[in-house]
C-alpha cells in the first residue's frame, strides 16, 4: 500500500475489538461499580455483534451500535471506578469503529471528486480539440489558389481564341478552295460537253471536216483535262487542310474542357473557404462552451471539495483523534490494550490522510493541466495550494504511519505474537517513511517487566489482533 492508495482496515479494526473486550472481560474482579462492569461488558457484546456481520452492508447499524456503546460507557471513563480504563479503551473502540466508517464515506466522497475531475478532463480534451480545429480552419486561405486558377483560365481562354481564329481562317481557306473546285468541276464539264457535241457530229460530215471537228474536241478535251488537274490539285491543299482543322478543333475542346474543370476546382475551392469559416466559427463556438463548462465544473469541484471532501475526512480525522484522547484514561492493566488499539487507530488515521494525500495529488494534476492548457484562471496558484496540502497529508501520513509502529512495539507482547507485531511495527515505518535498522542479536527477551506488565501475562493478552492487522497489511 503506498502513501497515495489507501483501504479502511476495518477486518483489523473488529478482531483487535473483539479481543480487547475478551481481555476487559477478565478483569471483572477488579471492579467495585457492578454498574460500570455491566456497560464494560455490554460493550463487548456490542463489538462483537459488529464483528460477526457485515459492517459494509449494514453501516448504519454499526454507526449506531458504535454510537450508543459509546454513550454507554463514556460516563464511567476517567472515574475513580477499578473498571474506568476499560471504560476508557471502550470509549476509544467505540469512537475508532465511528472513525473507521465515517472513513469509509470519505473514501466515497473522494471517489466522487476523483470522478469529478476526470470529468474535468475530458472537457479540457474536447476544449483542446475544438480550439485546434478553430485555429486550423480560420488559418486556411485560398486566396493564393484562387488567383492560380484564375490565371490558368484567363490563359486557357486566351488559347481558345486563338484556336477558334485559326480555325476561322483555315474553314475561310477550304470554302474558298472548294468554291474555286466547284468552279472547275463546272468549267472541266462544259469543255466536255462541247467535245461531246463535235463528236456527235463527225458521222455526218465529211473527212476533211471531220479532221476539223477531232482537232475541235481535243482543243475542248484538253481544256477539260486542264480543269480537272487544277480541281484535283486544289483538292489536294483542301486534303492537307481538314486535319489541321481537325486539330484545331481538337485543341479548343480540350481547352474548353479544362476551363470547366478549372472552373468547377475554383468553386470548389470558394466552398471550402466558406465551409473553413463555418467549421471554424463552430469550433471557435465549441471551445467557448467547453471552456465555459470548464470554469463551472472547476467551480463546483472545488467548492465540492473544499466543503464535502474536507468535511467528510475533517469528521474521521477528528473521531479518530477523539478515540486516541480517550486512550488517555487507559492505564495499568489496560496499558497492552490501550497500545494495540492506539496501532489500529493510527493506522486509520494513517489511512485517512494518504486518501487525503491522494485526493489533493489529483486536483494539483488537474489544476497544473489547466494553467499549461492557458485557460484564464489562477490554476498556478490553486495546483501550489493542492501540491502544498498534498505533502501536508503525506507528512501526516508518516506520522501516523511511525505512531501506529511505536504503539505495536508499546504493546511489549513477546514470543511468537510479538515477532509478528514487531514484522507490523517495520512494515508500519516503512510506509511512513522509516528505514528499517540493520539486523542485530535481539536481546529483547532480557528486559525486565515494569511493575505494571508484570500482572498481565501473555496468556491474559491472548491478543489475536496482531496477526489480523499482519495479515490486514
Amino acid at each position: 500500500m503506498t502513501k497515495d492508495t489507501f483501504s479502511v482496515s476495518s477486518r483489523a479494526i473488529q478482531v483487535t475489538s473483539i479481543a480487547a473486550l475478551l481481555a476487559l472481560a477478565g478483569l471483572a474482579g477488579c471492579s467495585r461499580s457492578d454498574d460500570a462492569e455491566v456497560a464494560v461488558k455490554q460493550a463487548g457484546r456490542s463489538f462483537n455483534s459488529i464483528a460477526v456481520g457485515d459492517s459494509n452492508s449494514a453501516q448504519s447499524f454499526s454507526a449506531k451500535t458504535y454510537k450508543e456503546t459509546e454513550q454507554l460507557v463514556a460516563e464511567y471513563a476517567g472515574s475513580e471506578d477499578g473498571f474506568a480504563e476499560a471504560a476508557a479503551v471502550s470509549v476509544a473502540l467505540a469512537k475508532l469503529g465511528q472513525a473507521s466508517l465515517a472513513s469509509q464515506q470519505a473514501s466515497k466522497i473522494e471517489t466522487q471528486s476523483l470522478h469529478n475531475a476526470r470529468v474535468i478532463r475530458g472537457l479540457l480534451n474536447e476544449w483542446f480539440t475544438m480550439s485546434a480545429i478553430a485555429q486550423g480552419a480560420g488559418m486556411f486561405d485560398g486566396s493564393a489558389e484562387l488567383a492560380e486558377i484564375s490565371k490558368l483560365i484567363n490563359l486557357r481562354q486566351e488559347d481558345v481564341v486563338h484556336y477558334q481564329a485559326q480555325r476561322t481562317q483555315i474553314d475561310a481557306q477550304i470554302a474558298d478552295y472548294d468554291t474555286q473546285i466547284a468552279d472547275l468541276h463546272a468549267q472541266s464539264q462544259t469543255e466536255r460537253n462541247e467535245s461531246g457535241k463535235f463528236e456527235l457530229q463527225m458521222p455526218q460530215v465529211s473527212a476533211a471536216q471531220a479532221a476539223e471537228i477531232v482537232v475541235r474536241v481535243r482543243e475542248h478535251t484538253l481544256r477539260a483535262d486542264n480543269f480537272q488537274l487544277e480541281a484535283n490539285r486544289l483538292e489536294g491543299i483542301v486534303g492537307q487542310l481538314r486535319p489541321g482543322a481537325r486539330e484545331i478543333s481538337l485543341n479548343v475542346n480540350k481547352a474548353s474542357a479544362q476551363i470547366e474543370l478549372l472552373n468547377d476546382a475554383r468553386s470548389e475551392l470558394r466552398e471550402r473557404e466558406a465551409s473553413s469559416r463555418s467549421d471554424a466559427q463552430q469550433a471557435s463556438q465549441a471551445a467557448d462552451a467547453a471552456a465555459q463548462a470548464i470554469a463551472n465544473a472547476v467551480k463546483g469541484y472545488t467548492s465540492f471539495r473544499d466543503s464535502e471532501v474536507a468535511d467528510a475526512h475533517e469528521t474521521a480525522i477528528s473521531l479518530a483523534r477523539g478515540a486516541t484522547s480517550a486512550l488517555r484514561d487507559a492505564k495499568g492493566p489496560t496499558k497492552q490494550i490501550a497500545s494495540m488499539t492506539k496501532a489500529s487507530i493510527e493506522q486509520t488515521l494513517a489511512e485517512i490522510h494518504a486518501r487525503q494525500a491522494a485526493g489533493h495529488r489529483e486536483a494539483a494534476i488537474l489544476f497544473n493541466a489547466l494553467a499549461e492548457s492557458g485557460l484564464g484562471g489562477d490554476w498556478i496558484a490553486q495546483g501550489k495550494k493542492a501540491s502544498e496540502a498534498r505533502q501536508e497529508s503525506i507528512e501526516a501520513t508518516n506520522e501516523a504511519y511511525q505512531s501506529a509502529a511505536s504503539a505495536l512495539r508499546g504493546a511489549r507482547i513477546r514470543g511468537e505474537e510479538g515477532d509478528k507485531l514487531e514484522a507490523t511495527a517495520v512494515r508500519l515505518d516503512q510506509l511512513g517513511g522509516v528505514e528499517p535498522e540493520p539486523e542485530y542479536e535481539d536481546d529483547f527477551e532480557s528486559d525486565e517487566y515494569s511493575d505494571e506488565d508484570a500482572d498481565f501475562t501473555e496468556d491474559d493478552a491472548d491478543i489475536d489482533a496482531s496477526e489480523e492487522l499482519d495479515e490486514d497489511d
